[in-house]
């Protein structure tokens, strides 16, 4: 019984402060706040290939010129090192953790990764695979949660306007015009920063919460309103409503 307790809290403690607890698809699109800008649009580009009829195995190949000519870059070495240097992180960085029952009952964490294969050929041919325990969640993110489009991403080009973007459709229902996402203070620099980086609350707000908002009202017309609740004088939580004006009927 002691070896089964010592365990069980070996298990509740394992994810309170490293890392991202992935339970359905649209916490996809909340866990991997570590990623810079450009990798969070590559993983993006990644995402927009599956289709509704897809099956878990299958593997997509693209060129990497296409994501160069996507991405509005010169097509020169450096380029190309980008894109291959990209995929390299995704690999390292998008490690996922989901909760998992065996058969027996046992409860437990399942630690994986988002992709089981990535490939990166000598003449510039890109092929990826979702691994089988992740491509589930993808496969429901894709369909319930990226409403938006390529064109509508490439709009974006701030690590945490991407953020925020996806953020905003993994919480709309459908296609609402009015969204509201709420979280504690250490929700929402999760998402944004990570599993490990922190920063005070008045520089999160500065440097990621009003850059975010303001690069989603410039370039996609949307209209952000945000809440801080305190308890004393610290700042606990945040709400944000997020309004698509493009919905709005004149």
């Amino acid at each position: 019984m002691e070896e089964n307790k010592k365990a069980q809290k070996a298990v509740s403690g394992l994810l309170s402060r490293q890392d991202y607890l992935v339970v359905q698809g649209n916490d996809l699109a909340k866990s991997f706040g570590g990623l810079k800008a450009f990798e969070q649009r590559v993983l993006d580009y990644c995402f927009s290939f599956v289709n509704a009829d897809d099956k878990a195995d299958k593997m997509y190949e693209v060129s990497a010129l296409e994501i160069i000519k996507h991405f509005g870059l010169s097509t020169s070495g450096d380029s190309y090192h980008r894109v291959a240097t990209a995929f390299k992180t995704l690999n390292e960085n998008t490690a996922l953790y989901l909760p998992k029952t065996l058969p027996n009952g046992e409860r437990g964490i399942l630690m994986t990764q988002l992709f089981d294969t990535l490939f990166f050929g000598e003449s510039g041919t890109v092929q990826f695979r979702f691994s089988p325990n992740a491509a589930p969640l993808v496969f429901e993110l894709r369909k319930n949660f990226y409403s938006f489009h390529l064109r509508e991403l490439s709009r974006i080009t701030g690590k945490y306007g991407l953020i925020l973007l996806k953020l905003w459709e993994s919480h709309r229902q459908g296609h609402a015009i009015s969204t509201t996402i709420t979280g504690s203070t250490e929700d929402w620099q999760g998402w944004f920063l990570g599993k490990k980086r922190r920063v005070s609350a008045s520089r999160f707000y500065t440097n990621v919460l009003k850059r975010a908002t303001e690069e989603l009202e410039e370039k996609l017309d949307a209209e952000c309103s945000l809440m801080s609740y305190k308890k004393g004088r610290k700042i606990v939580s945040y709400e944000l409503t997020i309004t698509d004006r493009n919905k709005l009927v004149n």
